[in-house]
């Protein structure tokens, strides 16, 4: 007994009834109920309290902390068949996560640097919210390979605090974590090493958010009447046979392009079969976290484009890589709160104007399904005076539909004239983005509306300028310094003709100049 381990205990606690030593070989057995009487509450409550399984099935009697069992001891057979991603769970879950009630849970993630000024704060949330969200996290991993390639240095581990004795009938629901967010709902990135601070991030980036009953039939393929069963015909991954029977004339159009033969060939790559919003519903920005998924390094290889940065928050890849898309001038009710931009929801609106008010009909007046300048400006009016004057008209270029060819890439889409110019398609293609419940209506704009309103109702506004070079990218060209000539050139859109032309005119103009200055010496 020189190794006995119970706390503070001594042998009398638990056999109370020795009285004389040495003492009888057959003793009472002592209860643990006695000083552990929750903990037994708890164990009686749940599956192994139903199945007779005693104390000492899992600790041993006298040196408790030797030799504990693991659940693998008596479940190693436990086959978990019924469990999508079954290896994924299995690796980084413990049993106790699913099968005990959880008190709290997180999920701590953590990066090592080795030296100071690879990485910062403000380099990580770029909107300075303090969370990182999917779009961050993309570009953070992009930053990551390139600076320190292909190192695994991202950690994660999943937390959840919960008592082994209270083991529940029932596992908790997929919702628990994918939905409802009960668990692991909470996650946070720790930076160590040389530069050391922690900052939250979205856990959906960890575990991904799947669709309750009541939520997919609010989707594109719910309102349309696809069935789960439509799709999910075995317990396989779904693959593009099941996308193609509804969907034939889009896989003709992908199968050969370059992301089909370089190995994204299932739609489900791309496309989340699940997610209410249609496609023309998303912003910009959650248009372009979906390529950036395979595109993490999409900023470092757009470098040669003028204001990087400030084209991808606007715009999404398909702008410039799918040329055949059709591309329009979205138009969308906005407030601002700081430097936080929000737009107006239904809840809002249906405030002002009376519960389940359809807003289309109210606001297209003559009801010819088009939004004229008068229309808009009298409810755009009435909107700002009952948001106490924060209303503004937001607007975007966007993508309104798609075509599946993305293999449009290097020189075409470098010709800046193709948007900057009032020739531009999305000028006669423009939309007011209308929220109606649950869903958002497109309403044809009049290009009026560009003339008609005052450019100070515009949230992040600017018209995109002209086609043709201006005398002052002409002059421009003579103040270059060795090395900045191409890329400048190449920039306004010149061709090597009109570099020529420029060049043939610079000489003409030159000589004319020497001619005239000659002529006047020698009259002299």
């Amino acid at each position: 007994m020189k190794d006995f381990t119970h706390g503070g205990t001594t042998c009398q606690d638990c056999h109370s009834d020795v009285t004389s030593l040495p003492h009888d070989e057959r003793l009472k057995k002592p209860s643990c109920k006695e000083c552990h009487r929750k903990t037994a509450e708890e164990h009686d409550a749940g599956v192994h309290g139903a199945a007779k399984v005693e104390c000492k099935t899992c600790h041993t009697t006298h040196v408790i902390t030797k030799s504990r069992k693991s659940c693998s001891d008596c479940h190693g057979d436990a086959s978990h068949s019924s469990l999508p991603s079954k290896n994924k769970h299995l690796e980084k879950l413990s049993c106790l996560s699913c099968h005990s009630p959880v008190k709290n849970s997180s999920i701590k993630t953590t990066l090592q640097v080795k030296r100071k000024g690879l990485i910062s704060k403000a380099s990580i949330d770029l909107d300075g919210n303090n969370t990182i969200d999917i779009s961050e996290w993309d570009n953070l991993q992009a930053v990551l390979s390139k600076t320190f390639k292909s190192s695994p240095i991202i950690k994660k581990s999943y937390f959840a605090e919960s008592d082994v004795h209270a083991i529940m009938k029932k596992p908790q629901p997929c919702k628990a974590c994918h939905i409802d967010r009960q668990l692991f709902g909470q996650a946070k990135l720790f930076i160590q090493g040389a530069v050391k601070f922690e900052i939250f991030v979205d856990p959906s980036i960890f575990i991904p958010e799947i669709p309750s009953i009541e939520t997919y039939r609010k989707t594109v393929h719910g309102q349309k009447g696809v069935q789960c069963s439509d799709c999910h015909v075995s317990q396989k991954n779904i693959d593009d046979c099941v996308c193609i029977k509804c969907h034939q004339d889009i896989r003709k159009v992908y199968k050969d392009t370059v992301h089909s033969q370089k190995g994204a060939i299932q739609c489900i790559a791309c496309h989340n079969p699940h997610r209410i919003r249609a496609y023309k519903e998303l912003t910009a920005k959650e248009r372009l976290a979906v390529c950036s998924r395979c595109h993490k390094d999409y900023i470092q290889t757009h470098t040669w484009l003028p204001n990087t940065t400030l084209h991808f928050k606007y715009l999404e890849c398909s702008t410039c890589h799918s040329p055949k898309s059709a591309k329009s001038m979205v138009f969308y009710l906005s407030t601002k709160k700081g430097d936080k931009e929000e737009r107006v929801d239904y809840k809002t609106l249906e405030s002002f104007y009376g519960k389940n008010i359809l807003m289309t009909p109210f606001l297209d007046k003559n009801k010819d399904e088009v939004v004229d300048s008068q229309e808009l400006t009298g409810f755009f009016r009435d909107v700002r005076d009952r948001l106490s004057g924060n209303a503004f008209i937001g607007s975007s270029i966007i993508v309104t539909r798609v075509h599946h060819d993305y293999s449009v890439k290097r020189q075409k889409e470098r010709i800046c004239a193709t948007c900057h110019s009032d020739q531009a398609p999305f000028y006669e293609s423009m939309f007011f983005v209308l929220p109606e419940d649950g869903f958002h209506m497109y309403v044809p704009v009049k290009g009026t509306i560009l003339s008609a309103m005052p450019i100070s109702v515009f949230v992040d506004m600017s018209l995109l300028g002209q086609q043709k070079a201006t005398w002052a990218d002409v002059k421009g060209l003579f103040t270059l310094k060795p090395g900045e000539f191409a890329p400048y050139a190449k920039e306004l859109g010149f061709k090597w003709i009109d570099l020529i032309a420029i060049g043939l005119g610079a000489i003409i103009i030159f000589f004319i100049l020497v001619h005239t200055l000659v002529r006047i010496i020698i009259r002299k």
